[in-house]
């Protein structure tokens, strides 16, 4: 069981890494240079990458992180006097509800009201800020907290110890 609970960490802590660095990108640059297009442009690009991102990869990544996050919080639950227990419980509640509940809580449906948008109408250069400033706010969460998640799953395998190595 050791071994299977590393495995499954080392997966975790690779997953939460790449969402990470996915969100990151968003926070750090793409969401600044779209800022700097029109609001038709600007949501004409990211209807494009809404679309692009839900891809099969990016899926089974985001969801599959999720349920390997579940898998460590009950592992941790029921070995919970092992070393590294208490990281695989806060790795993954942090990125369960700090990356992927926030995702399906607030990016995602601010991502639908950006697909029904209508580039070119009236109001969108006020839809456009609006999203911007919401979305972005809730994709900082989703970083900081992807990161936090991966850092305690780094830590629980320290902790752990490689059950291979004897």
């Amino acid at each position: 069981m050791d071994r299977l609970i590393f495995v499954v960490t080392i997966l975790a802590a690779l997953g939460t890494a790449l969402l990470a660095g996915n969100f990151f990108a968003f926070s750090a640059y793409l969401m600044k240079a779209m800022s700097r297009l029109s609001a038709e442009r600007g949501i004409v690009a990211m209807q494009a990458i809404t679309t692009a991102i839900k891809s099969a990869v990016f899926l089974m990544l985001f969801f599959g992180t999720a349920v390997l996050c579940a898998l460590l919080s009950v592992a941790a639950l029921f070995h919970w006097s092992k070393a590294g227990a208490f990281c695989l419980l806060a790795g993954s509640l942090f990125y369960l509800i700090g990356a992927f509940l926030v995702t399906m809580m607030r990016n995602l449906p601010l991502n639908n009201q950006l697909m029904a948008a209508t580039p070119d109408a009236k109001d969108a250069r006020d839809f456009w800020k609006r999203y911007q400033v919401s979305w972005g706010m809730w994709n900082n969460v989703r970083t900081v907290t992807a990161l936090a998640a991966c850092v305690l799953f780094i830590l629980a395998l320290a902790q752990m110890g490689n059950p291979f190595a004897s």
